[in-house]
């Protein structure tokens, strides 16, 4: 699927997404609100702290760090996406953008911390590479952290249980796999720290290695 098509799959999910991350029933967003709650406890959210995010989709996540005091910067590709995160977090900077292209030039600043949700998974494992390491260099100031909260699992075979249980509410895509994707990101620079909160609910803590 190409970008055009993936955008359009997005706007068309805008008005129903609140209700299918609420539901948190089993794949893919089993624990859903835990998740939420342990990124924001990585970010460390606070007044005067200034975080970019990644792909707001709604803006839950957006609006949470707001109520703890934090200036929010944020760019998602789906204009249907941003539109309501835009109502849910009016105090906001949203942009948009892919997460892979050149982000609006008042954007260029050093961020406390970096945080994603649910977003990290449509991207290949050398894409997600290419992008920490932007982020780090060019956007993370030092002593920050980029804290995902996404779907993944310990292995391939805590995958493979999962897509079974799942049937055909499964969608392949490139769900991280912490036995792979952990010495990728550590020989790329990264000290990674990961929790898994439910079957498929997954929160990394990802800093360069000083």
């Amino acid at each position: 699927m190409d970008v055009d098509d993936k955008r359009g799959l997005f706007d068309g999910w805008a008005a129903t997404y609140d209700g299918d991350v609420g539901d948190e029933a089993g794949f893919p967003f089993d624990g859903y609100a835990r998740v939420l709650a342990r990124v924001i406890d990585l970010a460390g959210p606070r007044p005067g702290a200034t975080l970019l995010e990644l792909g707001p989709g709604t803006g839950n996540l957006t609006a949470q760090l707001l109520a703890r005091g934090a200036d929010v910067w944020a760019v998602d590709f789906s204009a249907a996406m941003l539109a309501r995160a835009r109502a849910k977090a009016p105090a906001a900077h949203f942009a948009q953008a892919h997460l892979l292209a050149a982000y609006p030039p008042d954007f260029r600043r050093p961020y406390d911390a970096v945080v994603a949700t649910y977003v990290l998974h449509e991207l290949p494992a050398a894409d997600k590479l290419r992008l920490l390491r932007r982020l780090a260099e060019d956007y993370l100031r030092p002593g920050g952290v980029i804290a995902i909260g996404d779907v993944g699992f310990a292995d391939a075979a805590a995958r493979d249980a999962v897509r079974a249980a799942a049937g055909d509410d499964w969608d392949d895509e490139f769900f991280w796999i912490m036995s792979e994707d952990g010495p990728a990101l550590a020989t790329a620079g990264f000290v990674v720290e990961h929790e898994q909160l439910s079957v498929c609910g997954l929160a990394l803590a990802i800093r360069p290695a000083t």
